[in-house]
């Protein structure tokens, strides 16, 4: 499923590719606040997620790399950024993001102390005074703001009202500032307080957004998360809405269940619209799932055993095309010319396998013999032992009505195995570039190992909704712990991309020119 890293995009895509289109806000967002949730009893994981050196020291490298960003676009400077950006999703928050004249408007209201706000109001007075602009002093209800119009034609305005930091950027949000300033003067807070959620978000106008909607698959136009932290376990909620109802018809599931066996450190069951993301990845490698239907699991006993199957008319011929598409791929001119590994093809058994691989051994075969019509893929060979996937699991979700996708895991084990996953394409492809392993991001998801348990995911359809729902212990799966990591991690952060840059190339340093040595002079 693709709806997390959505989240993690949302805000880096909004904030640069809306147009005019409406005063209603694109982007709601509202936290409770880190350090409000690691107060409660039942928050045990997540404050020992929270309070280790790795989760703090890739907080402090990748907000570093936002004050530079942010830096560079102002023509501030990066101290400025450096000293207000640590603040961010500590207290309880609220964000908008709506589309503006030239740039989006945003309203960004957080709680934190009165040190902390008078350091913000500081920092913005900074910026104005640095255009060479003395800040309007403003008051509302009470409270003392300013307000900046810049020659651009941008205006900020800004304050700090009784534990709330106040920000807007856009004209459109004053209205909005001086109703917070209100409300807080009679209750002491912005707006009422949810008591049901600890986040919510809401995402509209996706069609002003391709990047965005092309992550959510067909036609969304709205999307909203909700997320509750009880019992050290979140309890996530994600309603996306299509333009056009979604097909709900599903053919019962067909689960290779002698091919798929224990020890099992995940299972994935997916068919009709949640193959979404299962569809684009067979794409690549051109398998169509005859019947709709997609599986995909991991064994505990090595971080390699990584597998999938689907069902096809005639397994053999499905293997040798592939093999042959390999083959293609990877000649001289061809797209993979620069792939490494040797390809062969077995016919007899049938199997294709992709050998001389640095840890990995890639291949497609026939499935068990019981699982009639499957091919069987995986990057390392299965554990020997032949005990079939638990009918426990299996009962988890076989009945469940217009139910499209199921995921369980052990997200430590699971995400020991994305690190390395995520990496595996550019093991094959020789991009060394794209090869990480020293950095705060993986020293941060080594740590999670044994800290993560169980997580279940399931999405069921209804009309023109799709709602996932999910219990976890930090929000996230394996797979969206580990591409957000790699994103924070990026140097090129907060681009919305996963691609590392390719290193710069060090110019070779000329040759000194080597005099030749005068032979000393002959004794008389």
């Amino acid at each position: 499923m693709k709806c997390t890293l959505t989240v993690c995009f949302a805000t880096a895509l909004l904030t640069t590719g809306l147009a005019k289109a409406t005063a209603e806000p694109a982007l709601k967002l509202h936290f409770v606040g880190i350090e409000n949730l690691i107060q409660r009893e039942d928050a045990k994981t997540l404050t020992a997620v929270w309070a280790q050196k790795e989760t703090r020291t890739l907080r402090t490298e990748a907000l570093g790399k936002l004050a530079k960003h942010l830096a560079a676009q102002s023509g501030k400077g990066v101290s400025i950024f450096n000293s207000i950006l640590p603040d961010i999703g500590l207290g309880e928050t609220y964000l908008t993001i709506a589309p503006g004249d030239r740039n989006p408007d945003v309203t960004f209201m957080a709680a934190m102390s009165k040190t902390r706000g008078g350091e913000w109001v500081k920092r913005l007075k900074q910026i104005s005074a640095h255009d060479g602009i003395e800040p309007e002093e403003k008051i509302q209800a009470g409270y003392t703001g300013w307000r900046v119009d810049y020659k651009n034609g941008r205006s900020v305005g800004f304050g700090y009202a009784n534990g709330w930091l106040l920000l807007g950027i856009g004209k459109s949000t004053f209205v909005a500032l001086k109703q917070a300033s209100q409300q807080i003067a009679e209750t002491g807070r912005p707006y009422p307080a949810n008591t049901e959620q600890d986040l919510t978000l809401e995402l509209s106008l996706l069609s002003q957004l391709p990047a965005l909607q092309n992550l959510l698959s067909e036609k969304a136009n709205a999307f909203r998360l909700t997320s509750r932290l009880r019992k050290d376990n979140f309890f996530t909620k994600a309603v996306v809405t299509y333009d056009e109802a979604l097909s709900a018809d599903t053919a019962k599931w067909e689960i290779p269940t002698r091919t798929i066996t224990e020890p099992l450190a995940s299972f994935t069951a997916a068919r009709g619209v949640g193959l979404a993301t299962a569809r684009s990845v067979l794409g690549q490698i051109q398998l169509k799932p005859a019947n709709d239907q997609f599986f995909a699991w991991s064994q505990a006993r090595t971080k390699f055993q990584s597998f999938f199957a689907v069902k096809v008319g005639d397994p053999a011929a499905e293997i040798a095309g592939l093999a042959k598409r390999i083959d293609t791929f990877k000649k001289p001119g061809g797209a993979g010319e620069n792939y490494i590994g040797k390809v062969v093809h077995d016919p007899k058994k049938p199997v294709v396998t992709w050998g001389n691989v640095p840890l990995f051994a890639p291949y497609l075969t026939k499935a068990n013999s019981t699982d009639k019509g499957y091919v069987v893929g995986g990057v390392f060979p299965p554990d020997p032992i032949k005990k079939p996937i638990p009918q426990e699991l299996l009962n988890e979700f076989i009945n469940k009505k217009n139910l499209v996708y199921y995921n369980w895991e052990i997200t430590g084990q699971r995400l020991e195995k994305w690190n390395l996953l995520i990496q595996f394409a550019a093991i094959l492809s020789d991009r060394r570039e794209q090869l990480v392993n020293k950095t705060k991001g993986i020293d941060f998801i080594t740590s999670l190992y044994p800290k993560l348990g169980n997580t279940i995911t399931d999405a069921t359809v209804n009309g023109k909704e799709l709602t996932i729902t999910r219990k976890s212990h930090l929000g996230l799966s394996a797979l969206e712990i580990a591409l957000l990591t790699r994103w924070l991690d990026n140097p090129q952060f907060p681009k919305p991309t996963l691609e590392w840059p390719k290193p710069a190339e060090t110019p070779r340093a000329k040759p000194r020119r080597i005099k030749p040595r005068k032979k000393p002079a002959a004794k008389k």
